[in-house]
């Protein structure tokens, strides 16, 4: 029987990791989940054999984990991320990328080295397209050092999926903030950024640079509006063994490819 760990089991990605699994392997899988929150209120999760309670980026986290999950695992899928966005990507500065990688990308080594992993699955997104670049702040820092990990040799198979826009809490908290911040961007110094919020009521300002990120996907990408369907697809498309280090999928369309993307 295989072993699969998830961390961040309540996620979107974690999600529809569990679920892959579960469509591909059925019953001959055990899948143990990680999640972090209020620990007096744990949530259902389908589809996991044990839920456990971890803070990811504590000092001892992998300690904990191969005590209460083991130390061998099959596959690891790390699906969690937390960092400064609502900014763009140019303007992060250094304390902010250490922060937004002390979740979003350190743990990933720190596991490879910690436990026996076969498969290490690690997500990224198209942080190099423009309307991406003026909105991601230190996250596409920490997305970019997920790619350029996923190029390395370790004791693990490196795999990534990179995924474009699609609902989710983060994609809300992003929302969120730029439309908290809108002032500010009506003032930024990035051209791009300043001509969706000048002289425009921030709730129109975000929606239409949200649907500025659907149009320049399905422009360079050739589809947008991925949801938890075409995310399951590209998980199973991991888990057959892809032809290529990095799984994209954006809408409904999923393919393969070998380089990380590049960043300003």
């Amino acid at each position: 029987m295989q072993q699969f760990l998830v961390i961040g089991a309540t996620g979107v990605m974690g999600t529809a990791a569990i679920r892959a699994v579960r469509e591909t392997h059925g019953d001959d899988a055990h899948v143990i989940g990680v999640w972090y929150g209020r620990e007096d209120n744990a949530p259902e999760v389908p589809g996991v054999d044990r839920l456990l309670f971890a803070d990811i980026g504590a000092d001892d986290a992998i300690e904990v984990l191969a005590d209460r999950a083991g130390e061998r695992f099959d596959w690891c899928f790390f699906a969690t991320a937390l960092g400064d966005v609502g900014f763009p990507v140019s303007e992060a500065t250094p304390e902010q990328i250490a922060t937004s990688n002390h979740l979003s990308f350190d743990p990933l080594p720190r596991l490879e080295a910690g436990l026996e992993i076969g498969t290490l699955v690690g997500y990224s997104t198209f942080y190099d397209l423009a309307h991406q670049k003026i909105t991601y702040g230190a996250m596409g820092h920490s997305k970019h050092a997920i790619e350029r990990w996923t190029l390395e040799s370790g004791r693990s198979q490196h795999l990534c999926l990179r995924a474009g826009a699609f609902r989710s809490v983060s994609s809300q908290g992003i929302k969120l903030l730029v439309r908290r911040n809108a002032k500010a961007l009506a003032q930024s110094s990035d051209p791009l950024l300043r001509s969706f919020f000048a002289d425009t009521k921030p709730s129109e300002a975000v929606e239409r640079l949200q649907q500025a990120v659907f149009d320049e996907e399905r422009a360079t990408l050739g589809d947008t509006g991925t949801d938890l369907e075409a995310l399951v697809a590209a998980h199973k498309v991991l888990l057959d063994g892809p032809d290529a280090p990095f799984v994209n999928v954006a809408g409904q369309r999923v393919w393969t490819s070998g380089e990380a993307l590049e960043i300003d």
